[in-house]
């Protein structure tokens, strides 16, 4: 299949977490067309329940069903009609079925359309899932602009922003730096990097979807140091989860140091 957006950027991060069989477990489609957003998603979505070589492949079953709209593991969830806004029924009911196993994938994906429409309610009984997520369920959200959104649900997603900012590379190079350091340099660099992100956790959750993007793709690309960056990758959602938490900004950064250079070094 053509992939759908002219970002290198984006296309590379998508192309490497799907072919290293990583794709998020919830991601956050940024960008004002809503076409857009809406072809992106429909291609990770159509990776997600691939079954061919290299997904996705657009020649199996899986890939017709999803590009004709009728794939029983793809759940597209919008507004119903006559209404504004996404119900917390609405989310309620799609929790729910998000523990339900998948029919014929080996995944299952929910697209939510317009998820700024969610209103404060909505967005929290969205979180309780994200928190936890379903193993195998893919959650995708698009929005015009995530700053539309609770910062917690900001956080648990990993972000594909179709508007060029300045500001997303740089968490891009934050992340790179922090795996040379880990892997080359003292604690009290790694440290040093990371003292900025003690002033918003939102920009701390932005490093940390920049991380496992980043750490995925050296992953993909056969990084000699494969075994270390995998352990860290898996451990990335230890400090997402801790990041929801009321820990100390100060302590969270020193842990994220200590434990992550521990793991390396193993």
């Amino acid at each position: 299949m053509i992939f759908p957006c002219e970002n290198v950027r984006i296309k590379s991060s998508v192309q490497n977490f799907i072919a290293s069989h990583r794709i998020p477990h919830a991601i956050m489609i940024e960008g004002e067309n809503e076409d857009s957003n809406l072809r992106l998603a429909q291609y990770i979505a159509t990776a997600a329940v691939c079954d061919g070589d290299a997904a996705p492949c657009g020649s199996c079953k899986n890939c017709h069903l999803a590009a004709v709209g009728s794939h029983p593991d793809i759940t597209y969830v919008e507004s119903l009609e006559g209404k504004k806004n996404l119900s917390v029924n609405q989310i309620r009911d799609l929790r729910a079925d998000a523990f339900v196993r998948a029919h014929s994938a080996a995944h299952r994906v929910f697209v939510i359309k317009d998820a700024h429409r969610m209103n404060a309610q909505a967005q929290n009984a969205l979180l309780k899932v994200l928190e936890e997520p379903p193993k195998n369920v893919v959650f995708i959200l698009l929005v015009p602009s995530k700053t539309m959104l609770l910062d917690t649900i900001i956080s648990r997603c990993v972000l594909l922003s179709l508007i060029e900012t300045a500001l997303d590379d740089s968490f891009t190079a934050m992340a790179d730096e922090f795996i040379d350091l880990l892997l080359l340099d003292s604690e009290y660099n790694l440290l040093k990097l990371l003292t900025p992100l003690e002033k918003s956790r939102v920009d701390a959750g932005k490093f940390l979807n920049a991380l496992s993007i980043r750490v995925a793709t050296k992953l993909k690309g056969g990084s000699i140091n494969a075994r270390a960056l995998d352990r860290l990758f898996d451990d990335i959602k230890y400090y997402q989860d801790l990041l929801e938490t009321n820990i100390n900004m100060s302590l969270f950064t020193s842990l994220i140091t200590s434990r992550s250079k521990a793991l390396i070094n193993k």
